[in-house]
């Protein structure tokens, strides 16, 4: 199962809040690993007012780890 690493606070689980481009907090949803070596992955996300999106794990300084 992936799961996320922040470079500042260790493991983020599902359910777990983290910082979006370091001025936003948000709270991860999900996890989609890697598919190959040129790929990082994305992370769902939820705002605080609802709307989710998927990101780049580097928007959350972060990286996706088996």
């Amino acid at each position: 199962m992936a799961r996320l690493v922040s470079y500042t606070d260790g493991d983020v689980p599902i359910g777990g809040q983290t910082w979006l481009d370091n001025n936003l907090a948000v709270t991860v949803t999900a996890v989609r690993p890697p598919a190959d070596d040129n790929d990082l992955g994305s992370v769902s996300i939820t705002y605080d007012w609802g709307t989710a999106d998927d990101v780049d794990p580097t928007r959350l300084g972060a990286y996706i780890a088996d």
